[in-house]
């Protein structure tokens, strides 16, 4: 019958090889019902929901699970060999990025050239200042100080806090003398002496990048090479001590004068040097030191208890060795007592450096830089601790433009009314100064007619200034006298070597004249080495000696 199905015989597939090439649509008619029954009495269920058949194409195509496991497995390859490829030749990547995105920093590659010894000196300038070249200014027509071997030295402690592990009774001596206890590395160091921040070397140019105290641009190097050698000699002889486990108090500066000679003053010193014993191992050892720390000075015995140092030629310290006998007497006193003021320049970038500054138990005199970050705060700061503010204003350098004094420099090419304008936007940004100096300024100060205009911008301000005497030749301390204001010179820069034993010495030096002229003024910067320094000094100093503001001198 039409619409059954023949027994014992199913049905030939429409998709199968011999029932059709596909599923077609179904046909209206009695057959197509027939069909769609026998179906569904069979399975129980329409022919179109069958969970068997395939939505379309030809039996047997792959189905989409297999697909996906293969590119998994050729991923998982892929990435195996990749891995053992990275591991066996190293990444590319890493190559690339060393080969040219780095480019070596300016401290980097200055580590790669070979460095010749130099004559000494001054201040933070270079090896460059690159604080800029920076910052503590480089001058490749100054003499500079040399790269320094390294000599057995005793630590000093934990500089960066002021925390000084010497006794204050024995000196240095308790601090530990053997050979084997290492000298801090020298940190690259202007021509001047005083070490450049690794920030400022970055930039040639820079000098007012963020600092920290150690990290300051600090004054050009001085065009004094005599003076330079003796700062040198200075610091010789305090690593001889330190060297031979001696307190400082073996070494006494007896007395100091200014001498003249190949058109530079420089300090000529007489010291006492009281030794246990006989004077050959002290002499021996101050010969191997000064020839470690000096290119250009010398040691003479001249007599069993006489040595003599000079700096190219020229004597500057007179030795005496004598036997130690307890404490020396004391040093003669000028009429009237000794009055010293210490200034410290740079302030208003640390400010922790000025708050350890404004705790010590003696007066410091702050310089503030008008346009540093913190000028108004600092100057506030010391106000209220009842300490004497100033200006330190900028000026140029020999070496400008390439060695720069920051904003609101005084420039020789400026025009009176802008250098005017200058001094009064200073006086203006730093609060409660009573006086000015110079920051920097070796061509400047040597400019009259520009010194004249800064003091006569003064006028009516009651300021006093201060010359740095950055360049022999200033003439901003004449200058400031000829328009009737008080006028000072300074006498010793304290860390031109930033070592706190030779800013000690420095120290005893600046109150040594102090004691032989009457006062005397020494001028600093809020380095680590220098806080800790002035808080040890502030226990062992000679009490004879009064410390004072700048404007309680004798102008």
């Amino acid at each position: 019958m039409a619409g059954e199905k023949t027994p014992g015989k199913k049905p030939p597939r429409k998709d199968d090889a011999k029932g059709g090439a596909g599923r077609k649509p179904a046909q209206s008619g009695k057959s197509g019902q027939s069909d769609t029954s026998g179906k569904s009495g069979k399975s129980g269920k329409p022919s179109g929901t069958s969970g068997t058949r395939r939505s379309g194409g030809k039996r047997g195509k792959p189905t989409l699970t297999p697909l996906v496991a293969r590119a998994v497995l050729a991923i998982c390859v892929a990435a195996t060999l990749l891995v053992l490829l990275l591991f066996v030749f190293g990444s590319p990547v890493k190559h690339f990025t060393d080969s040219g995105a780095r480019k070596p920093t300016v401290a980097e590659r200055a580590d790669k050239k070979p460095q010749s010894p130099q004559s000494p000196q001054s201040q933070q300038s270079q090896q460059k200042p690159q604080k800029g070249d920076a910052k503590r200014g480089e001058q490749a027509e100054l003499p500079q100080l040399p790269q320094f071997p390294q000599l057995p030295q005793t630590p000093v402690g934990d500089v960066p806090t002021g925390e000084i592990s010497t006794d204050a009774a024995t000196g240095d001596a308790a601090e530990g003398t053997g050979a084997d206890a290492p000298r801090p590395a020298q940190p690259e160091r202007a021509a001047s002496g005083k070490p450049v921040p690794a920030e400022a070397r970055e930039t040639d140019g820079e000098v007012r990048q963020p600092v920290t105290p150690g990290n300051l641009p600090y004054e050009e190097t001085l065009d004094a090479p005599v003076e330079a050698g003796v700062k040198q000699v200075d610091y010789a002889l305090v690593q001889t001590v330190t060297r031979l486990g001696l307190g400082r108090d073996r070494l006494r500066l007896a007395s100091i004068e200014n001498r003249q000679a190949k058109g530079q003053t420089f300090h000529f010193q007489r010291m006492e040097m009281r030794l246990d014993g006989a004077p050959d191992r002290f002499v021996q050892t101050l010969r191997e030191t000064l020839a470690a720390w000096s290119d250009t000075a010398n040691v003479e015995q001249r007599a069993d208890d006489l040595l003599i140092v000079t700096v190219d030629g020229l004597p500057t310290h007179e030795i005496a060795l004598l036997l130690y006998e307890g404490t020396p007497p004391p040093v003669p006193v000028a009429p009237g007592g000794a009055r010293l003021a210490i200034v410290i320049d740079d302030i208003g970038e640390s400010m922790s450096a000025a708050r350890d500054l404004a705790a010590l138990d003696y007066p410091v005199t702050f310089s503030v830089w008008p346009r540093s970050t913190h000028a108004r705060e600092a100057a506030e700061l010391a106000h209220k601790a009842g300490r004497e503010v100033m200006i330190h204003l900028p000026m140029e350098p020999i070496r400008y433009p390439q060695v720069k004094p920051g904003p609101g420099a005084i420039l020789s090419g400026q025009q009176p009314q802008e250098m005017a304008a200058l001094v009064r936007d200073a006086v203006r940004r730093v609060p409660h100064a009573v006086g000015l100096n110079n920051h920097m300024g070796s061509r400047a100060t040597q400019n009259a007619a520009a010194m004249r205009t800064v003091c006569e911008a003064l006028d009516g301000t009651g300021m006093f200034v201060l010359d740095s005497m950055t360049h022999p030749a200033s003439k901003l301390y004449f200058e400031a006298k000829r328009a009737g204001l008080p006028a000072y010179k300074r006498n010793v820069f304290l860390d031109v070597i930033a070592d706190k034993r030779n800013i000690m010495f420095q120290l005893d030096k600046a109150a040594r004249i102090a004691q032989a002229e009457g006062q005397a003024i020494a001028i600093g910067h809020p380095l680590p080495e220098t806080v800790a320094a002035l808080k040890e000094w502030a226990r062992t100093r000679d009490r004879s000696v009064s410390i004072v503001t700048v404007r309680q001198l004798v102008h």
